[in-house]
């Protein structure tokens, strides 16, 4: 869809801009809050009542999930019908089980577990445009109505989250939704965003082996679990690398292997687990088939019996033109007219994001959050951390988005 400039953008850019100044050491101070008190996947009960008491102190209107795990929240401004579609903004809250390795008063207090995807600056963001957007409003500063729905979501690392939420009404009345999402390879004051698809199709999978355990002496007097497995892992990289067209990135990797618990017994049962990532329905389709033929081969050859699991799944995140156009002319007024940056390839990744988009149209752009003196680890890293002025963007961009979107020159 063509861009259709906004013609009363210089009205509210400026009160927008003051907004987030007069909020930014809150948010520093949430930011780092939630860093030192992460919880995993499942567990955000902590996190979910803290973003409710600050969600309640705005005030606005809000809704906790029923598993009190996630919640939604309404802001309606100025005078915004009822009825009027919302546009969703999206945020994460659960953490990784990664110990926090960094050398800062903010690490996490709790052993084992740390936010090394950036959900807590994700969350810090959404409220953060939330409490700038409300300002507006109640200062009278935001020039057509808006109709907002916020929601925190658990569990996005278990790719259940989305669906949950989904379960609990999140897109009730919803129109469309945005996501935000850190980037440590792109530098403070810069997004990554493009039309189409973002991250592929992402399959978890368990595959069980199971043998005849005996003693490591006489290994001809069992079936050995761990034999078939590792011939498993190496037929199955080279098949599904070898099988495709280059040009249709198919990625398989085994993140887990567990087996036997003593040196010299040989166990009677193995266990692998991993993910399967596609881009296209046709690549996954083929790539399930090899598995399936793989693990009928060995179990003829070895007599294990191998047993391919496949588990939750998240489909691609594919970004709506329209809502991409949106999203790119609030980052040209609010971080400068260089500051978006075309992805040119999908990511491997994957983001449960995209169960959202099966009901409604949606975007996700990346954050750049790295300086030259900090947030150059990557996510998942130990050393994760980013440059907090990237918050103060990440809040202005949200708000321009909302306001971006709602306006009738655009939509008219």
């Amino acid at each position: 869809m063509e861009s259709k400039a906004p013609q009363q953008s210089a009205a509210w850019i400026g009160p927008l801009e003051s907004a987030v100044e007069e909020s930014l050491d809150g948010l520093f101070k949430l930011r780092r809050y939630l860093h030192q008190h992460p919880e995993l996947s499942g567990e955000e009960f902590e996190t979910t009542t803290h973003v409710a008491r600050l969600i309640e102190g705005l005030p606005l209107p809000l809704r906790i999930a029923d598993q009190r795990r996630g919640l939604t929240c309404e802001l309606l401004a100025p005078d915004a019908a009822s009825n009027l579609p919302r546009l969703a903004l999206r945020a994460d809250i659960d953490a990784l089980p990664i110990q926090d390795a960094k050398q800062v008063d903010y690490h996490s207090t709790r052993d084992g577990v740390m936010h090394g995807c950036g959900h807590d600056v994700h969350t810090t963001m959404l409220y953060g445009a939330l409490r700038v957007l409300h300002q507006m409003a109640s200062r009278d500063q935001l020039p057509w109505p808006i109709a907002v729905r916020g929601i925190f979501q658990p569990a996005e690392e278990t790719a259940v989250g989305a669906r949950y939420m989904i379960l609990n009404q999140a897109l009730h009345d919803v129109a469309a939704i945005i996501g935000i999402h850190c980037d440590p390879s792109r530098s403070v004051g810069r997004i990554g965003i493009s039309p189409g698809p973002l991250t592929a199709n992402c399959d978890m999978f368990k595959v069980k082996f199971r043998g005849r355990g005996g003693h490591g002496a006489r290994p001809h007097q069992t079936i050995d679990p761990i034999d078939a497995a590792t011939q498993w892992v190496q037929s199955v990289y080279r098949s599904v690398s070898r099988a495709f067209d280059p040009h249709e990135a198919t990625v398989i990797s085994i993140g887990r292997f567990e087996a036997g618990n003593k040196a010299n017994v040989i166990p009677d049962h193995a266990v692998l687990e991993g993910t399967l990532r596609t881009f296209h329905s046709g690549a996954r389709a083929s790539a399930l088939e090899t598995i399936a033929k793989i693990s009928e081969a060995l179990t003829m050859a070895t007599g294990c019996l191998v047993d391919f699991e496949l588990g939750f799944s998240a489909p691609a995140v594919v970004n709506d033109p329209h809502l991409v156009d949106v999203v790119t002319h609030a980052a040209q007024q609010t971080l400068g007219d260089h500051a978006v940056e075309p992805i040119p390839r999908p990511s491997m990744g994957s983001e449960d994001f995209s169960y959202y988009l099966e009901h409604i149209p949606g975007a996700m752009f990346r954050l750049g959050t790295c300086s030259e003196q900090i947030g150059q680890e990557p996510l998942h890293s130990p050393h994760f951390d980013i440059d907090q002025r990237a918050i103060a963007g990440g809040v202005r961009l949200l708000a321009a988005t909302v306001i971006e979107y709602f306006d009738p020159h655009r939509n008219g």
